[in-house]
């Protein structure tokens, strides 16, 4: 068992975690509403490979060679796949609707591991999944938010749904590969994939306030990624990982502050029952 102190650190950081994680998205938002998908992975992955190599500096050249195991590559695939849904369903859609049903990816990792046996099958996890996934149809509402492209939900659940993927792949990825390889390979295939996509768009100038926007975002998710790891080290996870969900409250707290946003009474009850299943499922994983 922790000490109270430390899992007091503990929800703090993951507090600061999420709110980067919430204004990273907000600056992707904000640069998509003028630059293409691709333009957006091709200048964050740039800033963000400069952020990780300064990280990662002293990593032996041996273990860069780890970098070329198939898991990794699967790995990239998936961050790739996050990376560009994500960017799409920012530009379409509302920021807490994004980042709700962004959050169904637990729910998703875990009725995939009972699946695949990896974990014991649960009746409350699956009743809680079952909650969960409940809520996404009342936050979409389709008839409700004719404003909001179809598109948009389909982008925010396949990134959601690649969130699950990539996690559930890195459970399998050996450790004796360092985060760090991984985090620098997974970092420069997002921005090859945002170059390669730059051969089939129409890419524009940057403005000083585009680049400060894509440098912002890229800061904010190094900055969240360390938060997020400080985090979880030396706490009792069954009390710290639940704020995950905090990162719901800073995106309907930043979307009414910037663009107005306020969801209707249904969708504020798919957000709880999200947010419930969530906690409840986090919470059977970490009891012994």
């Amino acid at each position: 068992m922790a000490s109270a102190k430390a899992n007091r650190r503990g929800i703090l950081l993951m507090l600061v975690a999420m709110g980067c994680y919430v204004l990273n998205d907000v600056f992707v938002k904000l640069a998509a509403q003028s630059l293409p998908a691709g333009q957006i992975l091709a200048v964050r992955g740039a800033f963000a490979t400069l952020f990780i190599l300064a990280i990662a500096r002293g990593t032996r050249g041996s273990c860069w060679r780890m970098a070329l195991r198939p898991l990794v590559g699967v790995r990239c695939g998936l961050e790739v796949t996050t990376a560009l849904a994500s960017v799409v369903a920012l530009s379409l859609a509302p920021l807490a609707t994004v980042s709700t049903l962004m959050m169904t990816a637990p729910l998703m990792i875990a009725a995939t591991a009972m699946a695949l046996r990896w974990e014991p099958w649960r009746g409350g996890r699956l009743l809680a999944a079952a909650a969960g996934f409940g809520g996404v149809l009342l936050v979409i509402q389709p008839a409700a938010r004719p404003d909001v492209p179809a598109a948009g939900h389909a982008c925010a659940l396949l990134c959601a749904a690649s969130l699950a993927a990539r996690d559930l792949v890195t459970r399998r990825i050996p450790a004796a590969i360092p985060s760090s390889t991984i985090a620098v390979a997974t970092t420069l295939a997002v921005c090859l994939a945002g170059l390669l996509l730059g051969l089939v768009e129409r890419w524009t100038a940057l403005t000083r306030y585009e680049l400060g926007m894509l440098a912002a975002a890229a800061g904010c998710a190094a900055l969240g990624n360390y938060a997020l790891i400080v985090a979880c080290r030396g706490v009792d996870l069954s009390v710290v990982t639940p704020f995950r969900y905090s990162l719901i409250v800073w995106a309907l707290l930043l979307g009414y502050a910037i663009w107005g946003d306020m969801p209707r009474p249904q969708a504020t009850v798919g957000v709880l029952l999200i947010v419930a299943a969530g906690v409840f499922t986090v919470w059977t994983a970490r009891r012994p």
